[in-house]
């Protein structure tokens, strides 16, 4: 009976560890596409990195936080697997802020009333000198983790995917 709850507790503590091997694969995956992490912050059952887009002419930066939604117990995690929510924001940021434009801004938050990142739609947000577009994505983890090269090769497909359509989103928001 002991080694069977002793197994039950390693299955856990492994089903916890593949969110963090997760990270390094997405630090991995979007340093091969020219983008640094700049900041790591973790916190309950959430951990987020921010990339700098060095090259590229639109963005300034990418937030990814990648969210648990299991719980830390076994009865948990094996109810619902190794499932997350993956908030992949971008970044446009404009060093001078027209007053014409900030008024402009109050349409696009109108329109995101009616949005849900939830479900996959893509929400805009203005602060000042910069415009974000977030997405979120359920994902399961073990679909990507333990893989092997199969497995990296999808995740960084949908991460570059994924922010080729937050940076379409915001290419009429940069100012030159």
């Amino acid at each position: 009976m002991f080694s069977f709850l002793q197994q039950f507790t390693h299955k856990a503590e492994l089903r916890e560890s593949k969110d963090e091997i997760l990270i390094g694969e997405l630090v991995r995956a979007m340093a091969r596409q020219g983008h640094p992490a700049v900041s790591f912050k973790a916190h309950g059952g959430a951990q987020q990195v921010r990339f700098k887009t060095v090259r590229d002419p639109v963005l300034h930066s990418v937030f990814i936080r990648l969210d648990r939604k299991t719980g830390t117990g076994a009865v948990s995690g094996a109810l619902f697997g190794s499932k997350a929510t993956l908030v992949i924001t971008a970044e446009v940021k404009n060093r001078l802020s027209d007053p014409d434009d900030l008024v402009k801004m109050y349409k696009t938050d109108l329109a995101n009333l009616l949005k849900m990142p939830a479900l996959g739609g893509i929400k805009l947000n203005h602060q000042l000198n910069s415009v974000f577009a977030t997405t979120r994505k359920l994902i399961e983890i073990d679909h990507y983790v333990g893989k092997g090269d199969a497995g990296v090769a999808k995740f960084s497909k949908m991460l570059d995917t994924t922010v080729g359509q937050l940076r379409e989103k915001l290419v009429p928001y940069k100012k030159a």
